[in-house]
């Protein structure tokens, strides 16, 4: 240990203090303060319940989120705020070291909650007062570096799918000879809603077999191609279901609308998801399914308005769509496909230089906080 560092635990430095409930006459979304929930700031105000800076947990819901706030505030009671003796404690010092402590882990609860005795009862390395500030100055010059290298990454990356997107969208809106309008009903073989018959349809006796049940989530979360999946049916789940064909082009009509994806095996999928299974004269599954992620934002709209967004069946089988002659249809395929897989090496790379970042902040952290800066 360095000279001058003490173990201390985290109740001798400071006190967490409990939030309070805020009036809704008492919010003014012009106000002159922030009011802080558990995770940032949740409403304005022109009352301030604390006049100096300081640190702000959440204590219920998003619990040992850590927000810094360097003007007088209103934390709401799903919060507690730091009070500490600011001759011996800098205040960015003790905002770090919360950090470091991963405060979330402690949560518990089905609304996740932190108690702070628990918070208390943490052991940390703390130095004297103009070390604390030295490790601040340096913690602070670095960050503001990282966070610059961080938003040119994810500039990068928001670049790379953009240009797919243009693309994407210039080859649907820019017809040529020989183009037809049709529903997508015309260009299928099997074309319709999934099945799950049996209620509840989280009946356990349904699930842990050998059949893939794809879910609108795995559905969201493919790249083109579902090539994973959480839940299986078992022979039950299947008699109630229906197993459709790798190939199948899948299409969320609630909860995640107009999501597509390609079953890259046989699966089961309940009434959320449309599937198509494309009749290979006219068209492919796999030029509708790009064609499907030009219009999404198009189809979405349709969704909007009721208590949950959905699209259903009727919302495809009267829309139109445009379809080249097969030959050109697999021409743009073959363009989309090497674009796709070039943007997916530099998501790939700008998500790693991310990851990066990220580890870089808490090695630095980990430095600082073991005496090692």
């Amino acid at each position: 240990m360095r000279e001058g560092w003490a173990v201390k635990q985290l109740g001798e430095v400071l006190r967490l203090e409990y939030g309070k409930p805020l009036d809704k006459s008492d919010r003014n979304p012009d106000g002159k303060y922030p009011a802080y929930g558990a995770n940032g700031e949740k409403d304005r105000t022109d009352k301030s319940l604390c006049d100096t800076p300081s640190i702000v947990v959440g204590r219920k819901g998003s619990a040992g989120e850590i927000t810094l706030t360097e003007d007088r505030f209103w934390p709401l009671d799903v919060t507690y705020y730091a009070e500490f003796n600011r001759q011996k404690y800098d205040l960015r010092f003790i905002y770090y070291l919360l950090i470091t402590l991963n405060l979330p882990d402690l949560a518990k609860g089905v609304k996740p909650g932190i108690n702070r005795n628990e918070v208390y009862a943490l052991s940390t390395l703390v130095p004297p007062l103009p070390e604390q500030r030295r490790i601040v100055a340096i913690l602070d010059e670095a960050f503001e570096g990282i966070a610059t290298a961080k938003a040119n990454a994810e500039k990068n990356l928001q670049n790379a799918r953009e240009v797919f997107e243009g693309h994407l969208n210039a080859v649907f809106s820019q017809r040529g000879e020989g183009w037809v309008d049709r529903r997508l009903g015309d260009v299928a073989m099997e074309f319709g809603r999934g099945k799950s018959k049996h209620r509840p349809r989280n009946d356990p006796k349904l699930y842990g077999g050998n059949f893939p049940f794809i879910q609108t989530g795995d559905v969201r979360n493919s790249s083109h191609l579902i090539t994973s999946y959480d839940q299986t049916y078992n022979d039950a789940g299947l008699a109630q279901s229906k197993l459709w064909p790798k190939g199948t082009l899948c299409i969320t009509i609630a909860a995640n609308i107009a999501e597509t994806g390609i079953l890259d095996f046989d699966a089961c999928f309940p009434d959320s998801i449309i599937g198509l299974v494309a009749n290979e004269k006219i068209s492919t599954n796999k030029y509708i399914e790009y064609l499907l992620t030009s219009f999404k934002s198009r189809l979405q709209l349709l969704g909007k308005g009721s208590a949950q967004d959905n699209i259903n069946l009727a919302t495809f089988e009267n829309q139109y769509f445009p379809f080249p002659p097969l030959s050109d249809q697999k021409l743009i395929i073959s363009t989309l496909d090497d674009l796709h897989e070039e943007t997916q090496h530099l998501e790939s790379l700008y998500q790693q230089k991310l990851t990066a970042i990220d580890e870089l902040k808490q090695s630095l952290l980990h430095q600082a906080f073991n005496g090692d800066l």
